[in-house]
């Protein structure tokens, strides 16, 4: 009743028959009261119900493997400080999600309107982003992301109001830019994926990027 769904959703959810968003995971840690350690288990426990096989068609495409989730949740764990816990999540999206340009961590000052990066990782080739503070007005994504808490935003590049992008939708003209929102007490941050490819992002996908923006979170307050 306090998480609102029915006795029969909610079974199907502790036997791990069913796959929920990070979201409703949060809601279920909140009715239970867990604190951060135990919420950061809890993601843990989703993780590890994931299947081990996966089936490579459209809908999965660029899937990430329940092992590979596992061993990022315990090294995110055992991180020794926030920058080594940017760097682990930053270097584990670049290598496990799809062929990416750009895997990068910024965080927002809300007051002044402002965002910059703090850890990124670029592809050969590839400029990365500046690290001094830049206004929202340069990114439209700023506003659902930071502002209201939204989980995703994901952007064709090609039809995008992204300033900071224009030099390279000229460039390739194509491109597929997804904001995936972190909300760790006090910090507002975003972890961001730029990518050549145009293709969308499956529903799979974005609940795996929705768990290692979870993971991070979580590790971020309660460790740090």
């Amino acid at each position: 009743m306090l998480v609102g769904v029915s006795v029969a959703w909610y079974t199907q959810f502790e036997t791990g028959a069913i796959r929920v968003s990070p979201r409703m995971l949060d809601r279920v840690a909140a009715a239970l009261r867990l604190n951060d350690e135990e919420k950061l288990y809890l993601f843990s426990l989703a993780i590890d119900e994931m299947p081990t096989v996966l089936h490579r068609d459209t809908a999965t495409s660029g899937a990430i493997e329940r092992a590979a989730l596992m061993h990022f949740t315990k090294r995110a764990r055992a991180a020794s400080s926030p920058q080594e816990l940017e760097a682990l999540t930053v270097d584990f999206l670049f290598d496990t999600c799809r062929p990416v340009e750009i895997a990068q961590i910024i965080h927002a000052d809300l007051d002044r309107q402002e965002f910059w990066t703090t850890t990124q990782r670029t592809a050969p080739g590839v400029e990365g982003f500046p690290t001094n503070p830049q206004p929202f007005s340069l990114v439209h994504d700023a506003e659902p992301v930071l502002v209201r808490g939204e989980i995703f935003s994901e952007n064709n590049i090609r039809s995008a109001e992204h300033t900071l992008m224009r030099d390279r939708q000229q460039k390739f003209g194509t491109g597929r830019y997804i904001s995936v929102g972190v909300h760790a007490g006090m910090s507002i941050a975003a972890l961001n994926v730029t990518q050549q490819s145009n293709e969308p992002y499956s529903d799979w996908e974005k609940f795996q990027l929705g768990l290692i923006a979870e993971i991070f979170a979580l590790t971020l307050t309660s460790r740090y």
